[in-house]
């Protein structure tokens, strides 16, 4: 209880650490490398990060076998489990060589047409070190899982915060000195390297993890076959948000990268926040559904949880409307409104997926999630159907509303049918639960029509119109949103 109580205020910790330094850092490289140099890096970034479909899905079966050897105190069957697992990942590794250097290879054939003689040059490098980037990430899937099967969450967050604080600290005096995107790439790198070996020496030195190096083709069959739907999962993720970038990279541009990373970044910090809170609940609602808690209470558990994601994530999305546009011109440098409209495509539709973010974990409990994954897959196919035409015509708002409209229609549309129709939820509940908020939003809404008139492109300005929303939209919703449970749950805090 203690690892966990400790491992998830480090947790918070670490989101706001990395929060902040992505906030402060993001700025300072696109100044110190230029659009082009700082697009060419993120590109060869999203292009390796889309090579972590060759996992294959297998990280995420660890746990359950692992807990299930645990059970039985069968400690040759975890070595074994150990031992193959890492047998898979260093395979693994060897085959994002392989891809990782044919990619590398065909840097011209693949982005030539869009970039210079030198932009396609830097990014083969970027893309060579990133490779080996990549190569040395998978092994640090087997000790990252062993240190959570062992509940040592306190070791894994100071590990992950100490590795981001290294990031600036590295690569800052690096780029003051000139030596450009390589050198971040390379600190990327070592950083990696350096946590990989931290992970493993806790794990055998201090866990006293032990390895058999032995295939057993029962448990790989096993393996297999659970880790199949997870592999859906993570091709999906990595079409929905990297893709767009490697299609802008192949018909746009360096620059073009550039400006739509920037709008995405926000999409990131969105998507945090929004799993941040719903991780406090999954616990919650696995216990539900194995105590056979019947639909009705388990849709007022989803109904309640919904509207407590919606207040937060509904002030993050306005507050971006308000002073979203001026704030990232002076944050990012970038004297266009693109990063801006970018950003609001993306993450509109995620305020309605964050808010049934919960309902995620009640499919698994329920033991049906297959249907998702297929579906999130499909979607992801579409999304890239739709963004490459719409990328060719409007370059980096193409790319955006082709993801947004894959997530309208999979993660809203279809997924509530779902809920409604399968899983036993009461979607229409849900819902008349979250209109209930419609008059607590009319005043922050009036609101931010008159801060659009006044906000101007300086902190001063944009953090006085953020405070002021800020006081208005807290007000509203006390005494026209929250119903008397939220209240008192509030002031008991």
């Amino acid at each position: 209880m203690r690892n966990l109580k400790s491992g998830f205020i480090l947790s918070y910790i670490s989101i706001f650490i990395q929060s902040i330094i992505s906030i402060l850092y993001t700025p300072v490289m696109l100044r110190l490398l230029g659009e082009s140099n700082y697009g060419l890096l993120q590109l060869a970034t999203s292009t390796m990060s889309s090579l972590s479909i060759l996992s294959f899905g297998f990280g995420s079966s660890y746990m359950r076998f692992y807990s299930q050897y645990k059970a039985d105190n069968d400690n040759n069957a975890i070595s074994v489990l150990n031992g193959m697992f890492t047998i898979i990942f260093i395979s693994v590794s060897i085959l994002s060589l392989i891809v990782g250097g044919f990619i590398t290879m065909n840097t011209s054939t693949l982005f030539g047409k869009s970039m210079t003689a030198s932009e396609i040059k830097l990014l083969k490098t970027l893309l060579g070190i990133m490779t080996v980037n990549l190569a040395f990430t998978f092994p640090c899937s087997i000790s990252d899982s062993y240190i959570i099967a062992q509940e040592r969450f306190s070791f894994q967050k100071i590990l992950i915060i100490i590795s981001s604080l290294l990031n600036p600290m590295l690569t800052f005096p690096l780029l003051i000195m000139g030596h450009g995107a390589v050198s971040v790439a390379i600190c990327i790198t070592a950083i990696t390297v350096i946590k990989l070996l931290c992970g493993m020496v806790y794990c055998i030195k201090k866990l006293n993890m032990r390895f058999c190096f032995a295939f057993d083709k029962n448990v790989f069959k096993q393996l297999s076959v659970f880790s199949f739907f997870v592999f859906l999962n993570i091709i999906s993720d990595q079409i929905n948000w990297n893709v767009d970038k490697i299609l802008l990279g192949i018909f746009s541009g360096a620059k073009n990268v550039a400006v739509y990373s920037v709008g995405s970044q926000f999409n990131g910090y969105f998507l945090t926040f929004s799993y941040a809170l719903s991780s406090l609940m999954t616990p919650k609602a696995h216990t539900l559904i194995a105590n056979h808690t019947d639909n009705r209470e388990t849709s007022k558990f989803f109904a309640s949880f919904g509207r407590v994601q919606f207040v937060v994530m509904a002030y993050i999305y306005f507050i971006i409307i308000a002073v979203g546009k001026p704030f990232i011109k002076l944050w990012s440098g970038i004297d266009s409104n693109i990063p801006y409209y970018t950003a609001l495509l993306l993450i509109s539709p995620l305020v309605i997926t964050s808010i049934q973010s919960i309902g995620i974990e009640i499919q698994r409990a329920k033991d049906m999630h297959k249907f998702r994954s297929v579906l999130y897959f499909a979607i992801a196919a579409i999304n890239i159907a739709v963004s490459i035409p719409l990328c060719i015509k409007f370059g980096e708002l193409g790319c955006a509303f082709g993801t947004a409209l894959s997530l309208v229609v999979g993660n809203i549309i279809i997924m509530n049918i779902y809920y409604q129709k399968r899983v036993g939820l009461d979607i229409k509940y849900f819902w008349k639960e979250i209109f209930k908020f419609i008059p607590s939003l009319i005043i922050p809404i009036l609101t931010i029509i008159v801060i659009r008139h006044f906000v101007s492109d300086n902190l001063f300005s944009i953090a006085l119109c953020g405070i002021i929303f800020t006081v208005f939209y807290a007000v509203s919703m006390w005494f026209l949103g929250l119903n008397q449970n939220e209240k008192s749950y509030i002031k008991k805090m």
